[in-house]
């Protein structure tokens, strides 16, 4: 297995697989279709991970939960696609 990456509990007991840069917050919960939850309880932020093709757990996104009175408000954002970025090819300026 790669050495960028970490094995993390969740409260389960099961084991999961993150980057190395992954830091677990108050609780890490698994679910099913690959993906994960490491919940903030402080901050009410939820890191929504997603199993990848090498069974490592990557950031997708994440959730604020907040209550305002009868009511129950949740945003969601997103993880920014990641861009292919090509590096042009150096051209002579001979002509």
């Amino acid at each position: 297995m790669s050495k960028d990456t970490q094995i993390v509990e969740t409260v389960s007991g099961t084991w999961l697989r993150f980057p190395n840069g992954f830091k677990k917050f108050h609780c890490l919960v698994e679910l099913p279709d690959q993906l994960s939850l490491n919940i903030n309880t402080k901050s009410g932020c939820v890191h929504v991970h997603k199993k990848n093709s090498d069974d490592v757990f990557q950031y997708v996104g994440e959730l604020y939960i907040t209550a305002n009175g009868n009511q129950l408000q949740c945003a969601v954002q997103a993880a920014p696609a990641k861009e292919v970025v090509e590096t042009p090819t150096k051209q002579s300026d001979a002509s």
